[in-house]
């Protein structure tokens, strides 16, 4: 990052990607820092066309950033790669930007996942540099390029190795953005949130409020959420019943109509990360020798539910 010229890409402008690609493209146009929209097929059409319609507190702008591209060689070498396509596209659209990404590239992760970083090396094992990263917001797509942030306060913590250079180009470019050097704790924190909640919503097809309603199902959830734990202490990680207080809470914090982007993508017969969310506790937990009652009784539901193979 000492060429005089930056470039950051941000893969993937849905309702993560417009959220942070949107300031860093505001702030730095016709700048020194270069930032690269990497994406394709209608949204692409439409940013192109249209510029990316980004809503916000009430109030809507048009962003331009400095290139709109799904195509590698015009893209060229990325100083830094901010990753926030959905899980299981990971491993694709890496082999496919491989060209965009050197030893010296540093990749920032978002994805709601505890494993990111094993993720991106099984596709690109010379990836020098990783800061896995987490996002606290709710944004979603309107319609190909038009993000929505419907609310949350849009903090992000990253870890790997420290760039303060780097976490200060992207604060001065309105990211909320902080170092961590316990990220691992931080992501499995919110990952005890996001998965057991995203997998009750779909298999009981409630919203949060609904959720918030249900004794019987808050119950379920907090047996689910004790089985992440027991997971989490395999991998060294410390969670405590009082973070189990506070994710449950968590849920109040929510417009009563939210869906969880799992049960969201269920619904509208998408690709789902189910295997990031679900399989993954059930099948990591199998390993270790902890069993998952709960958790597996969801999964059935979903899979009958869903007719998931």
């Amino acid at each position: 990052m000492n060429s005089n010229t930056i470039k950051i890409g941000i893969l993937g402008i849905g309702g993560i990607g417009g959220f942070v690609g949107a300031p860093l493209a505001k702030k730095y146009k016709n700048t020194s820092t270069k930032i690269i929209f990497i994406c394709r097929g209608e949204t692409k059409k439409a940013i192109l066309n249209k510029g990316l319609l980004f809503e916000s507190k009430g109030s809507t702008e048009t962003i331009y950033p400095d290139l709109v591209s799904d195509n590698p060689a015009e893209i060229g070498i990325l100083d830094v790669l901010i990753l926030t396509s959905k899980s299981y596209s990971i491993d694709s659209i890496l082999a496919t930007y491989k060209d965009c990404i050197n030893e010296k590239t540093i990749i920032i992760t978002l994805q709601n996942v505890v494993n990111a970083k094993e993720i991106i090396l099984e596709t690109l094992p010379e990836a020098g540099q990783i800061m896995e990263g987490c996002i606290y917001v709710a944004s979603n797509v309107k319609n190909p390029g038009h993000v929505q942030h419907l609310g949350g306060p849009g903090k992000i913590f990253v870890g790997g190795k420290e760039n303060k250079a780097l976490i200060d180009l992207l604060v001065t470019g309105g990211l909320d953005i902080t170092y961590v050097a316990n990220i691992d704790e931080i992501l499995w924190k919110k990952y005890l949130f996001v998965a057991p909640v995203a997998a009750i919503t779909s298999a009981y097809k409630v919203t949060f409020g609904q959720l918030l309603e249900d004794q019987n199902l808050m119950q379920i959830l907090e047996n689910m959420m004790v089985e992440i734990k027991s997971l989490a202490s395999k991998n060294n990680i410390s969670l405590t019943n009082e973070d189990i207080q506070t994710s449950k809470d968590l849920l109040t914090k929510f417009p009563f109509e939210s869906k969880s982007s799992l049960q969201l993508d269920f619904e509208n017969q998408n690709q789902t990360e189910k295997h990031f969310l679900v399989d993954y506790v059930i099948d990591n937990a199998k390993q270790y020798g902890i069993e998952t009652p709960y958790y597996k009784s969801v999964n059935e539901k979903i899979n009958s539910l869903y007719r998931v193979s």
